[in-house]
């Protein structure tokens, strides 16, 4: 069972009106959902809002036999489990790997669920994993093989992080590929709307981007109005340490020479831990990412950057282009961010090592970067669960603005289970 919950705010306890960080009373329990799939590694990654207002959530289960499975999970819009989507509210998905881990989900337009992530320690390495679902939880036999399609670019780590669905139905993959000079190179792949490799896209299907780390890795992409697609990561060991990497590709597949440097951003914050977890596009063509950034006093710290449409960081943005937020943890990080419909921006993650051990913390900027004053204490909201491991890896903002955040939490006797929290935005 969960322990006594705990939420730092500012709010008010003459309001009449629920405070904006509050959690949502009239959702799950008290404003949180858990779900035990059965093991004791349930890890929620990825959510994605349905327009009837139910919740997808995706990550992995542990299964005693197949190791982890791709796991997906349905709430109704009061976070009861949708009893009507796959077995009671729950899918699991086997790709035949030693890990099969699901770290991004999307909606089509038709209602199918598209997940993907990647296929750990199979025969070939590791491969990119694709899912799509029918939108009653079944396997979509009219995609790929049975509902599956596995890629293995020929190296033996090819990993998914990221997924988009274009609006002529085509899907589109981020992630990493390694290659034996470069190290790991960021990968943008695009699927037919059937899972066959979109031949017309990149070089077969496939495009990698070289940032000149050890390590470049894309941990989130975003389909721009236009075609144009954005990719966001992280530069693993440049010569200035860590880099926020960004890249923008034509709708055919080619890097973007109108976006930074050749179609390639990488920025230096000034610390040797640079990171970019998530990326959202604003209703002016900016694109904002979300991740850390270190502080050599505080530690990690959530770090949001805003880019204008050419690839240049935007000044006027935050503090001198950069808006940064410690939640008193050893290593706080962003993972998740969304805008709400007004233009604010919701960045939602974790901060791990505090007094009460890692917590869910969510920040609401302006914007222009500037803490949301109006949201929690001073812009930000940290939120104990009672274990000593409460874990935020998503958000998303629903169209009434409530604030949903997926990730994990620690029970004693189930170990790791799903995690759903609703602020009431």
């Amino acid at each position: 069972m969960i322990a006594a919950l705990a939420v730092t705010s500012c709010a008010s306890s003459h309001s009449t009106t629920p405070a904006a960080e509050a959690l949502d009373s009239g959702f799950g329990s008290g404003g949180k959902v858990t779900t035990d799939l059965g093991s004791r590694g349930d890890r929620a990654r990825a959510v994605a809002v349905q327009p009837d207002g139910k919740i997808v959530v995706a990550g992995s289960a542990q299964d005693p036999t197949q190791g982890d499975n791709f796991a997906v999970v349905r709430y109704t819009p009061d976070g009861q489990l949708d009893t009507g989507f796959g077995d009671h509210g729950k899918v699991s998905t086997d790709f035949g790997g030693k890990a099969d881990v699901a770290n991004a989900v999307a909606i089509e337009s038709d209602g199918k669920i598209v997940v993907a992530g990647t296929s750990h320690g199979t025969a070939t390495g590791d491969n990119i994993a694709l899912a799509r679902y029918t939108s009653d939880g079944k396997p979509d036999t009219g995609f790929g093989d049975g509902g599956k399609v596995s890629t293995d670019l020929g190296t033996q780590a090819d990993h998914a992080n990221a997924v988009a669905v274009q609006s002529d139905g085509k899907i589109v993959v981020a992630g990493s590929t390694r290659d034996p000079a470069q190290g790991d190179n960021f990968v943008v792949m695009r699927y037919a709307p059937d899972g066959k490799p979109d031949t017309g896209f990149g070089r077969d299907g496939v495009i990698s981007t070289d940032f000149g780390g050890k390590a470049d890795v894309a941990n989130a992409v975003a389909v721009q109005s236009d075609g144009k697609i954005v990719a966001a990561g992280t530069s693993h060991g440049t010569t200035g340490g860590d880099n926020i990497a960004v890249s923008r590709y034509t709708s055919d597949g080619t890097l973007d020479t109108g976006f930074g440097d050749g179609g390639r951003v990488s920025t230096d914050l000034g610390s040797q831990a640079d990171h970019a977890n998530a990326v959202a596009l604003t209703s002016e063509g900016r694109i904002v990412i979300a991740g850390s950034t270190h502080d050599s006093a505080q530690g990690d710290n959530f770090v949001l950057v805003r880019y204008t449409a050419d690839g240049k960081q935007d000044m006027g943005f935050g503090d001198n282009g950069k808006a940064s937020t410690d939640f008193g943890g050893k290593a706080d990080t962003a993972s998740g961010l969304a805008i709400t419909r007004d233009g604010k921006l919701v960045a939602a993650g974790t901060s791990t090592g505090t007094a009460t051990g890692d917590n869910i913390a969510v920040a609401r900027y302006t914007a222009e970067g500037k803490p949301d004053t109006g949201f929690g204490d001073g812009g930000k909201v940290s939120t104990d669960l009672g274990t000593q491991a409460d874990h935020a890896n998503a958000v998303a903002v629903q169209s009434d603005g409530k604030i949903l955040i997926v990730g994990s939490t620690a029970d004693p006797q189930q170990g790791d289970n799903f995690l759903v929290v609703r602020h009431n935005g």
